[in-house]
């Protein structure tokens, strides 16, 4: 059986099929894998990444994509970069950079970390700086709305939400190093 046999079997359902393509192309992941690093993962974890961009890449792939072995590529590529943004965007740098938080009396619990966190005296300096709608768009913002969501609830534009979430951020950055 050739390749584009394989390939066509494996995208029907062939569980062998798709076996034997994903082993046959493990060594395109692990090299794509290998370029890439994302923070607090193994590289076994990131080859795991490409393997779903291959398994995506024998499910959709069309004769008319070009080439197989090209089409596979660029596929486990995407995944990986995928995974890299994801782990890397800013919402996650507290996951990322984060240790374990005890004192010497045991555990600090949820509730006095979320209180430390929000508010802290770092948080109050932060919110000090801002105007009041500048405020109001942070803690939305903090909550995990997106610039759209918060635009339509304040009545602005998209733009106008985006320009001030950048001049907090600069009023934070300028926070931050004076502490």
């Amino acid at each position: 059986m050739n390749e584009e046999q394989l390939i066509a079997r494996a995208s029907a359902g062939d569980s062998l099929a798709m076996e034997e393509v994903l082993t046959a192309y493990g060594g395109m992941v692990k090299a794509v894998a290998r370029q890439y690093y994302i923070v607090g993962a193994t590289c076994e974890d990131v080859s795991q990444e490409g393997m779903i961009g291959l398994y995506k890449a024998v499910v959709t792939y069309k004769k008319e994509k070009g080439k197989f072995p090209a089409y596979a590529y660029a596929c486990i590529k995407a995944a990986v970069l995928d995974a890299v943004k994801a782990a890397s965007r800013e919402k996650n740098k507290a996951l990322n950079t984060s240790v374990p938080l005890e004192n010497t009396l045991g555990l600090v619990s949820d509730e006095d970390m979320t209180l430390d966190l929000i508010g802290g005296e770092l948080m109050s300096k932060i919110r000090g700086c801002l105007s009041k709608a500048e405020e109001e768009i942070f803690l939305m913002w903090a909550e995990g709305a997106c610039y759209a969501e918060i635009a339509k609830e304040l009545g602005k534009t998209v733009k106008y939400v985006d320009n001030a979430v950048q001049r907090i951020k600069r009023k934070a950055k300028a926070i931050i190093k004076e502490n």
